[in-house]
């Protein structure tokens, strides 16, 4: 109930002062039984408001790279300008980095929601470095071909047509095969279909799984050695889709799997109940932390039994609250599927739900982290509060990515072993062409 009412609380408060000044104002200037009426329409109003955003329509929580994580460093004396964005690229620019592993591992990356490209639509994605054209054909098939024209440049993305299974170039017509990348159409061809012939683009590998469009990147342009889990589990079970959490952090794609394996940190930042800081200093000065606190047990572990692309994380959560009783128990089983895919599998005390969390590179130190949830029909409520507080909880630690430099080999003690094991693991993931990270010039802009 206390994260019911935080979350309605966080999410209504500005709705909630507006009905009561409503009513006030009717009070004053209208008769006893309108105002019972009013206030009667009011509470079926509010009450089919709430029922609708909270157990019908999925929730939407976005936060760009200057929503999370730089607020306290703006009063700071230094800087000139009070420009938020020009604050922020100053801090990416001065923050030692460290010795950082390559930007863009190889694996499966997810470009868009698949609720995002409809049929006979093409978007544009850039990130590890590429650019891309995900469009989806008069089937239904995603392709994914790369944006520019080889005739003249033209971004096929920006302006394309979608015709069947192929891709026309909204500048000359040139026409690309989405399943080979071949051209198949040059309007007024002189060349006796020679041009055509030898006319391509690059066609990705691609698959769409868990709700999500993913690419294959590899930097030795090698085959997929596996593919990403199939979300047959939701659709066997006719689950629904509660909702999801869309983030930009300015770290290292490694850092953000790595949280995973270092379990040390979740008493210390993901213990107190301060609800509304983004900040573990802001806990003891939170009303919530005389409520309860978070209790973590977690176990990391390569899972050599699905892959060596595999690894395994298991967890186990409770509140206390008044330091005795303990509620909101739950079990998560976690599984890390390459650089860029986590499927949570969450038991709870109400039943089971599934959290997947992708992570890409849209540049080599910007990631772009989406989570989508699913349940059964009956947790629509509850899983909307899971997501919101997994959002919470995420915050909390895009503030430490956002500012932390990468310590290439750290002073980790026995207990944090895991966090060694995982560098080690996450390693297969780079090869000899791996891209370096470069001082080249850092942006914000999306």
């Amino acid at each position: 109930m206390l994260l019911i009412f935080y979350v309605i609380m966080e999410k209504s408060l500005f709705s909630f002062l507006a009905v009561c000044l409503s009513i006030q104002l009717v009070r004053e200037y209208c008769s006893t039984d309108c105002c019972k009426y009013v206030a009667i329409g009011v509470c079926a109003s509010l009450g089919l408001w709430y029922g609708y955003h909270f157990l019908i329509r999925p929730l939407d929580i976005q936060r760009k790279l200057a929503d999370v994580g730089y607020e306290q460093h703006f009063t700071q004396k230094q800087w000139a300008s009070k420009d938020k964005l020009h604050l922020i690229q100053s801090m990416m620019r001065l923050r030692k980095k460290g010795t950082l592993p390559p930007v863009y591992p190889n694996g499966w990356f997810a470009l868009l929601d698949s609720d995002q490209v409809n049929v006979n639509q093409v978007k544009y994605v850039a990130a590890l470095g590429e650019n891309f054209a995900v469009f989806r054909a008069s089937n239904g098939d995603v392709n994914i071909l790369n944006a520019y024209c080889p005739h003249l440049g033209a971004n096929m993305a920006i302006g394309g047509i979608v015709r069947g299974n192929c891709l026309q170039c909204p500048f000359h017509g040139w026409t690309f095969d989405g399943t080979s990348g071949k051209c198949v159409r040059i309007p007024n061809d002189c060349s006796n279909g020679l041009l055509s012939r030898t006319a391509s683009v690059r066609r990705w590998e691609c698959c769409e799984a868990n709700g999500f469009v993913f690419v294959w990147y590899h930097a030795e342009n090698e085959a997929p050695s596996w593919r990403p889990a199939s979300d047959a589990d939701v659709t066997s079970r006719g689950w629904t889709y509660r909702g999801r959490s869309e983030h930009y952090v300015n770290a290292h794609i490694q850092d953000i799997p790595e949280n995973g394996a270092d379990v040390a940190h979740l008493p210390a930042l993901h213990g107190h109940m301060a609800l509304g800081g983004q900040y573990a200093a802001q806990a003891d000065q939170s009303p919530w932390r005389w409520l309860g606190v978070h209790e973590w047990t977690a176990a990391w572990r390569a899972d050599g039994t699905h892959g060596r692309h595999v690894s395994a994380l298991d967890l186990q959560h409770r509140l206390v609250v008044f330091g005795k009783f303990a509620v909101f128990k739950m079990n998560v089983e976690a599984q890390q599927i390459g650089p860029g895919l986590v499927i949570l599998n969450f038991k709870t005390s109400f039943g089971p739900i599934k959290l997947v969390q992708v992570v890409t590179p849209v540049e080599p130190l910007i990631q772009k982290v989406v989570h989508r949830i699913y349940c059964p029909m009956y947790l629509s409520l509850y899983a909307s509060i899971v997501l919101f507080m997994e959002a919470v909880m995420f915050e909390r630690d895009v503030v430490i990515w956002n500012h932390k430099s990468y310590i290439e080999k750290p002073l980790a003690s026995k207990q944090e072993s895991t966090l060694l094991a995982h560098r080690k693991w996450y390693k297969q993931f780079y090869s000899a062409n791996s891209k370096q990270f470069s001082n080249r010039k850092e942006t914000i802009e999306w």
